[in-house]
């Protein structure tokens, strides 16, 4: 291909040549030698004249440009009808794509806001069952390829020596979650706080907003508690109030000072997962221990390790040494411990830290992704569809052009200009369109975790917006571009010419556009009603208790030195305090809430079993009156009681479940069993004293477990935090005040968290189908309107372009509602042709939801016959408004029109 050559070598070109012939010339005798400065002046006059034409020519193309704007805007405006159908529809389908993008980008594709991030690592090591490891806690995920399960988490000594011995790597960070209790002005709350090495922030090359951020210094056991406060948790907390700097707060029972604020974008190395409000130095686990971290303890797996690989260093050569100084560490440990072995390590892209939100969202943002894509499409065929209606109403216009002189490239580019133009108006109004659908969608993302999103505009999304406007204006506007100009002039300039019943708007392409768009209506139409009918399901489910009228909130004053009997002790306070507030029936407590996803579970052995007889319970230590104020029913035998104390013989109550599976042809009351397996001497039996009905454990959709319930009193140990239940006769919401300071008056230590409705435990309980079921529906509702305003004004462009026709009819005596089944008729063939082909596209592609259906199947028939009326109706109805008016108009207007 050739390229237009650049002002200045054309310029040298004509320079170079004036030369060359001056020079022969002079030499041949036919120019006296002082011709060279008359060339030069020659030269001169050239190079002005190109710079001249030059000048001309990029005017008169500003000039073109300048009046195909002009030009298109004003065509717009004579039409708003079709300016406003265009623009909404691709204001809806880029609003919601924008969304979606903004949502896409801050999970699963923007880079921690951080100094050079894609040197990032993560240190993992593959689980297996020969790994010298007592405990370990923190994140664990499925290795890309292999499929093996890998772990990030390793001893604190063990980090240690990888900062200190591993000179591969020029950062070596540690950190661990952990919920704290931080304490301000006499007031407790729950903190989601994470444990950090000295050099966490200098590592990342991260910086506060206000003060400074922690430094190794800080990480010293003889240093005063320092701490960092996300920005969330100063404006939460602390109103914005830049006096916070140096203010004294209380983590758990050691006192610490704010010595910064970070950024409003920073949450840490795994984002969205929650909000972490405090950054706390590991040396507070020197003054203040926990049972389950330990800075001494090899064996004890904990720290979350990521490093930097420096430019020059491979992620191989960094893997050997870090795998050399972790054998040393084992062999110091394990000794000559049997089948001791070093796993395997590896190093993962840490850039966009721990992957832990990322593959909890995947599917859904699969689905978000696929369904707000067909939304596109739609909006997309809208614009093609619209512009090929409104080019059969501007063939004269064109026929006329062309006839005078225009090239058809000239009107092509006229035509794209104004397509380009709807797309920037569409996209302009599409981001505002994305404000509230971005938020509708964080909403049921909300109802399934606590998460904390960056999700903002920035240039990223306006470029992703940009181009969605510039691909939609070139791509859909240059087939009715095309289209449009090419004409046939001789007929179409004649007075009947633009009269054809068959116009180019009633084309092949055009029925076509609009049957891909049904199609495409169709297949989110079906899925919606999939989840739809799952939601509905699993809102039908007995749970197995009363969720309605309770109210829910979680404490552990275990962190500020309570513990074991003490710790009894001051619950029963509080349950009888939380008992005295007006409108409260009942109170009860158990360890773990129901319906908040976790599980506490454990073998038990029942005497005269065979050995191998493997049996398996999940736990719910609870107060004697949980299962009354749950109103969980004692089917037979009794409930647990207040005499179930320290010093009695041990009780539970068991489930259905439980007694069905385990104790089948015998009365379950009065058996015995041990927790644990086998009993060693001095072990104590547990009699089961009743039955309860059966009631979901951890969450609506997972089947009933077998369940026993054990008296707090008679498991003191490690009890920790527990989740008080209060049944009112008030609505439940309207105590939480009353609740905040009864705990402060039993102890202003106690922090109240997590306070909700047991109802809404329940809908976060099934987050994931209302997720699917919110998004897909949305999105289906809105690929309905856009289907119905597309064939709204297709038909309406189509049916004004046939009005001599219809007066014609009329005048010859057809009846209105003949003419008016005419167009529908025509709308709903061409919508059938879309049915026919969405129904296989849909039924393959729900087919690939069966694991998040819920009590229905996805072949369904009811559901596509449901889909399939749904759109006939709403396109039915879109054809017999324009058809309506039409056959309205008196015959003598018609016959006059053209």
């Amino acid at each position: 291909m050739f390229g237009r050559r650049k002002d200045s070598d054309f310029q040298a070109e004509i320079e170079s040549h004036i030369r060359l012939e001056t020079d022969r010339l002079i030499a041949d005798g036919m120019l006296p030698s002082d011709a060279r400065n008359a060339a030069r002046r020659m030269f001169g006059n050239a190079t002005a004249a190109t710079e001249r034409f030059h000048d001309s020519t990029r005017f008169a193309l500003f000039e073109q440009l300048r009046q195909d704007l002009s030009y298109g805007l004003r065509n717009l405006r004579k039409t708003p009808g079709f300016t406003f159908v265009a623009v909404l529809s691709l204001a809806l389908g880029i609003g919601v794509n924008l969304a979606a993008f903004g949502l896409l980008d801050a999970l699963l594709i923007r880079h921690l806001p951080i100094r050079n991030p894609e040197q990032l690592r993560i240190v993992r090591w593959v689980q297996t069952d020969h790994v010298p490891v007592r405990s370990q806690s923190g994140y664990s995920e499925d290795e890309e390829g292999t499929g093996a399960r890998v772990s990030s988490s390793f001893s604190y000594p063990i980090y240690r020596m990888f900062s200190e011995q591993v000179r591969q790597l020029s950062d070596v960070i540690g950190f661990a979650d952990e919920e704290l209790t931080l304490t301000s002005n006499g007031q407790s709350e729950f903190a989601n706080g994470q444990f950090v090495s000295g050099n966490y922030f200098t590592g990342l090359g991260a910086n506060a907003l206000l003060g400074r951020t922690l430094v190794p210094d800080d990480d010293k056991p003889d240093k005063p508690l320092a701490v960092v406060i996300t920005y969330k948790m100063w404006e939460r907390r602390f109103g914005l109030d830049p006096s916070v700097l140096g203010r004294e707060v209380t983590i758990n029972k050691t006192r610490a000072a704010i010595i910064g604020v970070m950024p409003r974008q920073f949450q840490g190395l795994v984002p969205g997962r929650g909000t972490v409000d405090v950054f706390v130095p590991f040396s507070m686990l020197a003054v203040d221990p926990t049972p389950w971290y330990s800075l001494s303890q090899q064996d004890n797996w904990w720290v979350q390790v990521f490093a930097r690989v420096p430019p020059g260093v491979s992620d191989v050569a960094a893997s050997d040494a870090l795998h050399t100084t972790l054998a040393h560490v084992i062999a110091s440990y394990a000794g000559s411990t049997a089948g001791a072995v070093v796993p395997r390590l590896s190093l993962a892209p840490g850039a966009r830290g721990v992957g832990l939100l990322r593959r909890s969202f995947e599917r859904p943002m699969l689905v978000l992704t696929g369904a707000v894509g067909i939304v596109m499409l739609i909006a997309c065929v809208n614009l093609a569809n619209l512009l090929l209606a409104r080019s059969a109403a501007r063939q004269r216009e064109l026929a006329v052009r062309l006839s005078v002189g225009a090239s058809r490239a000239r009107l092509v580019r006229q035509l794209l200009t104004e397509s380009l133009l709807l797309s920037a108006l569409g996209t302009a109004l599409g981001i505002f369109v994305s404000s509230p659908v971005r938020a509708f969608i964080l909403r049921q993302i909300g109802g399934m975790n606590a998460l904390s999103l960056d999700v903002r505009t920035d240039y990223r999304s306006l470029a992703f917006a940009a181009s969605l406007a510039i691909v939609t204006g070139l791509l859909f506007g240059i087939l009715p571009a095309l289209r449009a100009t090419r004409l046939d002039l001789t007929p179409t300039l004649k007075p009947s010419g633009a009269a054809s019943w068959r116009g180019p708007a009633h084309t092949t392409s055009t029925q076509i556009l609009i049957a891909a768009q049904v199609a495409l209506s169709l297949v989110l139409l079906v899925g919606a009603g999939l989840f739809l009918r799952t939601l509905y399901n699993l809102n039908a489910i007995d749970l197995g208790f009363q969720a309605e009228s309770i109210l829910t909130f979680k404490t552990d004053p275990s962190r500020s030195g309570h513990k074991e009997a003490d710790l009894v002790a001051l619950y029963s306070r509080l349950q009888d305090k939380l008992a005295t507030i007006p409108g409260v029936l009942a109170v009860g407590s158990s360890h773990l809430g129901l319906l908040v996803g976790h599980t506490s579970n454990d073998n038990f052995f029942v005497p005269g079993t065979p050995p191998n007889d493997r049996r398996q319970m999940n736990i719910l230590r609870c107060s004697n009156t949980f299962l009354s104020a749950m109103r969980i029913p004692i089917i037979r035998g009794r409930d647990l009681a207040p005499g179930d104390s320290a010093n009695a013989a041990l009780v539970a109550v068991v489930n259905e479940k439980l007694a069905k599976e385990y104790f089948p042809n015998q009365d379950p009351v009065g058996q015995s069993f041990y927790l644990g397996g086998r009993p060693a001497a001095g072990d104590r039996p547990i009699q089961i004293v009743g039955v309860s009905k059966d009631a979901h454990y951890s969450g609506v959709r997972e089947e009933i477990p077998a369940i026993g319930y054990f008296p707090h009193a008679q498991w003191q140990k490690n009890l920790g935090g527990v989740t008080f239940i209060l049944r009112t006769a008030v609505p439940p919401a309207s105590i939480s005040s009353a609740v905040r300071r009864a705990a402060a008056e039993v102890d202003p230590a106690i922090p109240v968290a997590q306070l909700a409705t047991q109802v809404e435990r329940a809908t976060e309980s099934i987050g994931r189908e209302r997720l699917f079921a919110g998004i897909v529906t949305g999105v289906g509702v809105l690929a309905l309107l856009l289907a119905a305003i597309g064939l709204y004004g297709v038909m309406a462009f189509t049916v004004t372009r046939r009005t001599a026709e219809i007066g014609i009819r009329l005048a010859l005596g057809a009846r209105r509602t003949a003419v008016v089944w005419l167009v529908v008729r025509n709308a709903l063939a061409t919508v059938l042709v879309g049915v026919v082909v969405g129904v296989p596209v849909a039924y393959a592609l729900t087919n690939v939801t069966t694991k998040l259906l819920y009590g229905v199947k996805p072949d369904d028939p009811f559901n596509f016959v449901a889909a399939v009326a749904i759109l006939g109706a709403i396109a039915a109805f879109s054809a017999w408004l324009p058809a309506r008016r039409a056959a309205r108009i008196d015959p003598n207007i018609a016959l006059r029109c053209d």
